[in-house]
């Protein structure tokens, strides 16, 4: 099977990977309020235990919101996310590193995590959307480290947005194709 033809079963079976997109914005909303009304420790430990829900959540929406059709011949491509799921937790590890010296500083560090595992996204799916997204999480990180006490919680918050209003377009899409 061509590439072309593996992605295009996964972006079927995957809402074009909206479902996972906007499971992962909720995640961050849910970080984003636990920052605003806690702090960044709570607000890291709550996307830690959040994320780890968003696989397993995503595929629920995929399949009972959405109605996608299962993987056929694509999900060969899903390796690639189980393979980048390292980067993820580095950016958890090194988050937790500097969560008692630097404790704003350690959801930007997930945040950069999870922009580096977003720009493989488009060997799964194809397109360049993930590549953008990824870049949106990699400045964010960025932004939060460069001043994190100042911006790290704005940023969350619009890390989750972002995140749901491009799975939205993602579902949207997807219910056109």
């Amino acid at each position: 099977m061509a590439l072309s033809e593996a992605q295009l079963d996964l972006r079927r079976a995957h809402v074009n990977g909206g479902a996972g997109v906007m499971v992962s914005g909720l995640a961050w909303l849910a970080a984003a309020a636990a920052f605003f009304f806690s702090g960044p420790i709570p607000a890291f430990i709550t996307l830690f235990v959040c994320g780890l829900a968003i696989a397993p959540v995503a595929q629920l929406v995929a399949k009972f919101v959405f109605k996608a059709p299962a993987a056929g011949p694509g999900k060969k491509l899903e390796w690639i996310a189980i393979a980048t799921v390292p980067v993820l937790l580095a950016g958890f590890f090194f988050g937790w590193l500097r969560l008692d010296a630097a404790p704003f500083a350690a959801i930007p560090m997930v945040a950069i995590g999870v922009g580096l595992r977003y720009l493989v996204f488009p060997v799964m799916y194809g397109g360049a959307v993930f590549l953008g997204l990824g870049a949106v999480f990699i400045a964010g990180g960025a932004a939060g480290l460069a001043a994190p006490e100042s911006v790290a919680a704005p940023v969350t918050l619009g890390l989750a947005l972002t995140e749901l209003a491009l799975g939205a377009l993602l579902a949207r899409r997807w219910r056109g194709a």
